[in-house]
């Protein structure tokens, strides 16, 4: 039977319903399979009734097939739950031939009330199975041609006026059991299409609130790091660090470029800086802060105080080179410095060491570099 799927046909979108399908449908109603056991044990009491040729072979088969589908279904559904579908097909076949097999035996016998027994397994996957429709109907239809093959051809025989109501219902629940599959199948593609939609909803929302968070922690002017990226993450990195520094500069005689060239300028002398102190403060171990206004600051993970001293001073000389086009103009930067080398002191504290040597590197003429505590390079 061909049904025209509400799910487009795409190998991305089949292996997520497949995915679904296992995760959500297979697995939570696994152990529900199981009840086909107990049920198909129950006509053991049945048997006493109805076999009296190898009655004991019957029912120690009916309990070691037992035994196995219940092994075979809790392996399959701990280890190896892509198969829960086969282990289920096999399983309720498996009952069903051996159901239909001493309806047989019992008609040969001449007891003509055993054989509807089989019914109770299209019930079953009409109403619990989880199976996918094409699997659910490969199954219904095999019981039916295992039930005319076995039942259907002895009866006939013996009694065709009671063998055709026998095939009658059971043909008209095998419909049944196709429709009830039919409609859960289809209930089942769209439960996946609104889980789909909410989920992609989800991932979006997401998505936007790392974009919301990303861009409140960006300096929308220079597009460095901003205060607020550093207030949330720089415990986090300083604790993962075993020397952090802080570089903290500040453009000198700001106000003056502002007052005379006007704030456009302003804005133009930030973002030049910006990105030459970006050029200098970048990759896996520097990150650059807009501070504030004209102020700017540089993170420094594990490097040595050779190193950072160097990286300072290179900042500051290579700010002096940038040419403006008002040519008299030469923009400079006053830079301090704080190492935490066994993080004695809190991380904010380190910054405002840093404030501290930038303040003394602007009494002391700018265009400079200060370490603290004091000591000018």
């Amino acid at each position: 039977m061909n049904i025209k799927p509400l799910i487009a046909a795409t190998p991305f979108t089949q292996l997520r319903f497949r995915h679904y399908q296992i995760h959500h449908l297979l697995l939570p109603y696994a152990l529900y399979t199981l009840s086909v056991i107990p049920i198909y044990l129950f006509f053991i009491v049945s048997d006493f009734h109805h076999i009296d040729v190898d009655l004991w072979l019957v029912i120690t088969v009916k309990i070691l097939l037992s035994l196995g589908c219940v092994l075979i279904l809790l392996l399959l559904r701990n280890r190896a739950p892509q198969y829960l579908e086969l282990g289920e097909f096999v399983l309720v076949f498996s009952v069903f031939a051996s159901l239909t097999y001493v309806a047989q035996l019992a008609m040969i016998f001449g007891d003509e009330h055993y054989q509807s027994a089989g019914l109770l397994a299209l019930v079953y996957v009409g109403s619990l199975s989880r199976m996918a429709f094409n699997k659910a109907f490969m199954l219904l239809t095999l019981m039916l041609l295992t039930h005319l093959a076995l039942i259907s051809s002895v009866k006939l025989s013996q009694d065709f006026a009671n063998a055709v109501d026998n095939l009658t219902l059971f043909i008209a629940v095998y419909f049944v059991a196709v429709i009830g599959c039919l409609r859960r199948w289809s209930e089942s593609q769209k439960s996946f299409l609104k889980f789909t939609k909410i989920r992609n909803q989800q991932l979006a929302l997401r998505k936007n609130q790392q974009f919301l968070s990303k861009q409140n922690q960006t300096d929308p002017l220079t597009g460095l790091k901003n205060r607020l990226f550093l207030s949330a993450n720089l415990e986090r990195i300083s604790s993962s660090a075993n020397t952090l520094t802080v570089l903290m500069i500040d453009i000198d005689n700001f106000k003056q470029i502002n007052d005379t060239y006007g704030h456009p300028f302003g804005d133009e002398v930030i973002l030049r800086v910006a990105d030459t102190i970006g050029q200098y403060c970048h990759g896996r171990n520097k990150i650059a802060v807009r501070y504030g206004g004209e102020e700017f600051l540089c993170l420094v993970i594990d490097e040595t105080a050779n190193n950072t001293a160097e990286l300072a001073e290179t900042i500051c000389h290579a700010i002096t080179q940038i040419t403006w086009p008002i040519k008299q103009l030469i923009v400079t930067v006053s830079i301090g410095v704080s190492t935490n080398t066994l993080h004695k002191s809190g991380d904010f504290k380190l910054i405002e060491q840093a404030d501290e040597a930038l303040y003394q590197a602007k009494n002391d003429g700018k265009n400079r570099v200060v370490v603290y505590p004091r000591q000018q390079l």
